[in-house]
């Protein structure tokens, strides 16, 4: 019974310390991936959707007004971007194993992985437009049953 209670004791004072290992390669693998960087990569691509939503919303406003209104928005954004990189790395912390996250970053260190990482940033941009794109074809393709499906209403 007490080498019970000694083996539980053991392994509970472990598991913060496993977390922590965790936490740090989950910022390490974050990092060397770029996923740090995207919170700065988000805010800097939401200014013109901020600033036509705000617009639609509140059309009074006059254009410098807009400006400020903007400015006060991503100032708010840029000094809590830290948070979304945490929540990132949280992410990464509790998907992924220890071992997962050693293994992937020695992958990113090798020849290979570098390449990928490279690139990573072309493919993704163009992933978006080739799937704006297959969106739109698919919207398309749908309209006249949506069409069809909407006159039967009338």
């Amino acid at each position: 019974m007490l080498g019970a209670a000694f083996l539980t004791s053991l392994l509970l004072a472990a598991a913060p310390a496993a977390a922590d290992e965790r936490e740090v390669l989950a910022r390490q693998l974050a990092e060397q991936t770029g996923a740090v960087d995207l919170a700065s990569d988000m805010i800097g691509s939401m200014a013109p959707v901020m600033r036509a939503q705000i617009q639609a919303s509140a059309p009074q406003l006059t254009e410098a007004q807009l400006d400020a209104v903007i400015a006060i928005m991503l100032e708010e954004f840029e000094a809590s971007a830290s948070e979304l990189t945490d929540m990132i790395v949280m992410l990464y912390a509790t998907e992924f194993s220890e071992e997962e996250l050693a293994g992937a970053i020695a992958f990113y260190e090798t020849e290979l992985g570098q390449v990928l990482l490279a690139r990573m940033p072309t493919l993704m941009e163009r992933s978006f437009i080739v799937g704006q794109q297959w969106g739109a074809d698919v919207a398309e393709r749908a309209l006249p049953r949506v069409q069809e499906y909407l006159s039967g209403l009338e």
